[in-house]
């Protein structure tokens, strides 16, 4: 079951529409109903509405995300902001974007989190990306890793050079037309290098990717195009 917090009517009824029909579904509109809900009805994803801080500060929501571990949540807003992101996955979130996303891609983010991966809005990545590198130069530095440690040098083992100038790029956060601009080549030829890339590295999109470099496997995904 799904859970959908929202105050607002119009959201809820926009957020049950989309979803109606493929997962069983229950709405709550305030805090109170939120944690009773979650006692009680133990869902398997939340999906909460963040915009105007409806449901408390972002710390509370980090709290409130931190207290049921089963549950997989997903935090929405009606203006995403990377820092705030970066927070709430910290905290254990399934799941970041804007409150108004359509409604195919919200089917998409509920099957996502569903299967335990991480649902995120594409321009939020580098932000977190970044967090991700910090976060394993600080692993790899505790694990005592030499000083020239790269966790992307098996990645590119079997790529060829063209190959891996674009994943280098496409990991950096550079999207198809900046690639074919650097490189010289046309973006059909940009994307048919990445769907080679994608498929010797056994990664299904732009996110995977990018995170296969930096040297952790966690699954992430967006709604993202070749």
């Amino acid at each position: 079951m799904i859970l959908l917090a929202s105050p607002s009517q119009t959201l809820c009824r926009r957020w049950r529409n989309a979803l109606a029909g493929s997962f069983p579904l229950h709405q709550i509109a305030d805090r109170q109903a939120l944690m009773l809900s979650l006692r009680e009805h133990r869902p398997t994803a939340l999906f909460l509405d963040h915009s105007e801080h409806r449901f408390g500060p972002t710390r509370l929501v980090c709290k409130i995300i931190k207290s049921v571990p089963a549950t997989k949540v997903v935090v929405l807003a009606a203006n995403p902001h990377p820092s705030e992101a970066v927070e709430i996955i910290r905290a254990g979130a399934k799941g970041y974007c804007a409150s108004n996303i359509g409604a195919p891609l919200l089917c998409k983010a509920a099957r996502v989190v569903s299967s335990g991966e991480i649902w995120i809005g594409r321009k939020l990545l580098p932000v977190l990306f970044d967090e991700f590198v910090r976060a394993a130069d600080k692993s790899a530095a505790m694990a005592g890793m030499p000083s020239d440690y790269n966790p992307s040098t098996n990645v590119f083992t079997g790529l060829s050079l063209r190959e891996r100038e674009i994943t280098s790029l496409v990991a950096s956060g550079q999207q198809n037309k900046f690639i074919s601009n650097k490189l010289q080549i046309s973006e059909k030829t940009v994307k048919a290098h990445l769907t080679v890339i994608f498929r010797k590295l056994g990664v299904e999109g732009r996110t995977q990717l990018a995170l296969a470099v930096f040297g952790t496997r966690r699954q992430v995904t967006t709604s993202e195009h070749i």
